[in-house]
Parts: C-alpha cells; sequence; structure tokens
C-alpha cells in the first residue's frame, strides 16, 4: 500500500507514509481529539477498507495508536502519537497554500489583525525566523559505531 521511493530525501520518506490522499485527511480529523472508526469514516466518506488500511499505516509508523473500547464486537478509537501530532504543521502548510491559491471558503487568519498568515522557517535553537536564502540542506553524519569486541 505504501509507496516505497527508494530515496533518502526527507520529503520523499514522509510521503512514504503520509502521500496518500486519505491519510492527511485521518490526520486532520484526528487533531481535535480521538475519534472512533465510524466516526471517521462518516466525517471522511473514505470507503471502510482504505480507511481500514490507511489507519494501520499509520499505526505501524507510529503517528496513531489504537484503543479497543468495546472487546464484542471489538471496537476501536484511533489517536494521533506526538508524531502525529508534529503532522499538524504539514496540514496548516497545505490548508494555507490552498486558501491562497485555490480561493477555499476558509483561510488561517492572525486574529489579532484579521489578515491571512503565512508559513515561515523557524530555527528550534534560537527562536529567530529565517529567509530561505539562510537555509541550507545537508546530509546528517551517521552516527559513529564503536566495533564490537571479541572477548
Amino acid at each position: 500500500m505504501s509507496n516505497e521511493y527508494g530515496q533518502r530525501c526527507p520529503a520523499a520518506k514522509s510521503l512514504e507514509i503520509l502521500g496518500e490522499r486519505w491519510t492527511l485527511l485521518i490526520v486532520r480529523d484526528l487533531l481535535p481529539g480521538a475519534r472512533k472508526f465510524q466516526e471517521l469514516e462518516a466525517s471522511l466518506g473514505a470507503p471502510p477498507g482504505i480507511l481500514s488500511q490507511r489507519l494501520k499505516l499509520l499505526e505501524e509508523n507510529g503517528v496513531i495508536t489504537r484503543r479497543l473500547y468495546s472487546q464484542h464486537p471489538p471496537r476501536a478509537e484511533y489517536a494521533l502519537t506526538d508524531r502525529g501530532q508534529d503532522v499538524r504543521t504539514v496540514i496548516r502548510a497545505l490548508s494555507i497554500w490552498g486558501a491562497k491559491h485555490l480561493h477555499t471558503e476558509r483561510v488561517f487568519v492572525h486574529e489579532a489583525c484579521d489578515h491571512p498568515i503565512e508559513i515561515a522557517y523557524r530555527c528550534a535553537q534560537c527562536d529567530q525566523n529565517l529567509a530561505l536564502e539562510e537555509i541550507a540542506f545537508r546530509t546528517e553524519k551517521p552516527p559513529i559505531k564503536t566495533p564490537l569486541v571479541k572477548r
């Protein structure tokens, strides 16, 4: 079901998990809190088989957790993990892009001045917004592995 792109790029690796249409919509619907399968099915209009597959993929990749609230018949509710909560930024970025370029009914605005907001890059260390030319993409060095010593 997931697309294996065979690339080391973070975007391609993310798309292997999040790149299917229904997947991001499931995450969007889970952002306010846990939801039951039936609630997700009704709000999304997704076919049950596809919804089940996407939920399983998200669970296998640590994006959501599943908790049974009924044993007979088995019924589950789903909630985002911390990893899943981090997808909020992706959902917001898509929403902001869509509002700007696709003229949708909704838009994210700054409450103080009621103007649309934009996505910004921010350094996690010094908490400063960055211009695009201040950002570099580099390959992380793999951790140094200590060789095993035979005794």
